[in-house]
């Protein structure tokens, strides 16, 4: 008679069985009092080997017991099938990540088991979904989802990035809270018209001082290194130059800081053997060095604007004075003026970063429509007609532009994720599903902004789609801002710049592919910000 045990119950069966070895050695050394005579004996009987073999074969069976205890609990929620029983989808996950396609993953997984899935990365079950009504509420429901506190990448081998206490990283509560109602009026665009032409000066003087390295028709230019360092020089305009050019006459320095930081801080996570490699890597150690360097110019900047905070009040042109009241305000038991420098600091180190989110749009921008001639022909001609004499004429003038600003966003979005936890055990979504215990559950840009579902021709790039605004857009399936409470305090900022980098590019300017490289292009989509990887050389040539 044959005896059919099946393959998913055999690691229980098995851990059970080496658990009744273990309990029997343990309990013949407990009732022998741990005789010296009667243990050497047993030993002698089974062997050290076989003592410390049968103690890690428990280990391991017990261990795939937890297993497959996670898996039968959590086998009622709509999931792929996994890929090994250990690993679970992370060995598909992980290759897909090396083809820069893990999105295309997750967009094929939702698509054939559902809108809210399951996966497990290795033995541990998260959760994904692009169902709107699913990300409405991890975006707008804060009693409900949080924002997930423990992200590694804050730091870069050691050293402190932004924390976990800038106006960007800080997950809720009354810092957040205060954070957010100081340092909101500051991006609104009642406040932007007030600043529009500061912005604009700073925008104009950015581009020409980086056309003066430029000759037309023959330097080849790298537009993510190009516009990285206009916005780097752009910040002077939110009160970081201190009344004397300090961070944009060094624009450029700051600018390879923020791209060091940007290419290697999300690789430190990777395997052993990488990271070894990294840390002998002279770009490594570099950037480490830089980024030390960047802290302690924020920390100067903060104390110089802290006495004259203190002295003629808070500005309301100067983002860093907003910074400054946020942290003052900030009044929680045993936080101290220390502490506050530092949180301080990681929020001028984090608007280095974020600043750069509107160059790689720029970028992302500038790879796709010289490829698209009948967008480009039809921008050009916009921009060069534009009247930016006011942030009001700016955009009324500038309506095409805009649309392919969007539809930019929509395709390759600077930021590709969303994450949040539930608060509590056992969260029901309003799809009728649970998630058990505390749970990630993602979303991804990617995934809504692509989902033939939501958008006809998803794939295609349509400036066009966009002109009747947002009125016809499923909402929370178009997020480059993300949405909600926590959506991005410097999206008009955003849009504004972006508009008038567009035209001090191209009023004096062309642009064209460099030769060989009239049809490439390509994303990597694998880390935290997206950024072209093919077709960001260019050359320029007077209009």
């Amino acid at each position: 008679m044959l005896i059919r045990i099946d393959g998913d119950s055999l690691p229980k069966r098995a851990a059970i069985f080496a658990l009744v070895i273990t309990v029997g050695i343990l309990a013949t050394f407990t009732l022998s009092g741990f005789n010296t005579a009667t243990t050497l004996a047993a030993l002698r009987f089974i062997g050290v080997p076989g003592a410390i073999t049968a103690f890690l074969l428990s280990c391991f069976l017990v261990h795939s017991l937890f297993v497959y205890e996670q898996h039968k609990k959590f086998a009622d929620f709509p999931q792929p099938p996994r890929d090994t029983f250990f690993d679970g989808n992370w060995p598909a996950m992980r290759n897909a990540q090396k083809k820069n396609q893990l999105f295309d993953l997750f967009g094929s997984w939702v698509e054939e088991h559902g809108q809210t899935i399951l996966f497990w990365r290795q033995y541990f079950p998260k959760y994904f979904t692009s169902d709107p009504e699913v990300v409405k509420a991890m975006l707008t429901e804060i009693s409900i989802f949080t924002k997930y506190k423990y992200i590694p990448n804050r730091s870069f081998f050691g050293q402190r990035m932004t924390g976990t206490s800038s106006f960007l990283t800080v997950t809720g509560g009354s810092q957040w809270a205060i954070k957010r109602k100081v340092m909101s009026p500051y991006f609104s665009k009642i406040h932007l018209t007030g600043m529009f032409d500061k912005c604009h000066d700073y925008i104009r003087r950015g581009l020409e001082q980086q056309f003066t390295e430029v000759k037309p028709g023959k330097t080849q230019v790298d537009i993510v290194e190009f516009y990285g360092e206009l916005y780097q020089f752009f910040l002077g305009a939110l009160g970081f130059d201190m009344g004397c050019g300090l961070v944009s006459k060094n624009a450029k320095f700051h600018n390879l800081v923020i791209q060091g930081i940007l290419k290697w801080a999300p690789r430190q996570f990777g395997s052993i053997k990488d990271v070894l490699k990294m840390r002998v890597d002279d770009e490594v150690n570099d950037t480490i060095c830089y980024l030390t360097k960047l802290r302690n110019i924020s920390r100067y900047i903060l104390t110089e604007k802290i006495k004259e905070h203190n002295e003629k009040g808070p500005l309301p042109d100067d983002l860093i004075h907003h910074v400054i009241t946020a942290n003052q305000l900030y009044d929680e038991q045993g936080v101290t003026d220390t502490d506050r420098l530092t949180y301080m600091t990681d929020d001028i180190v984090t608007i280095f970063l974020v600043i750069d989110n509107m160059a790689k749009t720029i970028a992302n921008m500038m790879v796709r429509v010289m490829r698209e001639p009948h967008v480009y022909d039809k921008m050009v001609e916009e921009i060069r007609q534009a009247d930016v004499s006011s942030l009001q004429a700016m955009d009324k003038s500038l309506r095409y532009t805009e649309m392919v600003i969007l539809e930019t966003l929509r395709l390759h979005p600077t930021l590709m994720r969303g994450i949040r936890v539930t608060k509590t055990d056992n969260t029901q979504l309003n799809n009728g599903l649970v998630i058990k215990d505390k749970g990630m559950i993602f979303f991804g840009q990617l995934v809504l902004h692509r989902s033939p579902k939501y958008w006809k021709d998803p794939y295609e790039f349509t400036p066009e789609r966009w002109e009747s605004g947002s009125r016809d857009i499923t909402a929370f399936t178009y997020l480059p801002f993300v949405a909600g409470p926590r959506v991005c305090m410097g999206k008009h900022l955003a849009m504004l710049s972006m508009k008038l980098a567009m035209v001090y590019t191209f009023k004096d300017y062309d642009m064209r592919p460099i030769e060989g490289e009239e049809k490439d292009m390509d994303w990597d989509y694998r880390f935290t910000i997206v950024r072209p990887t093919k077709g960001h050389t260019v050359v320029f040539s007077k209009a």
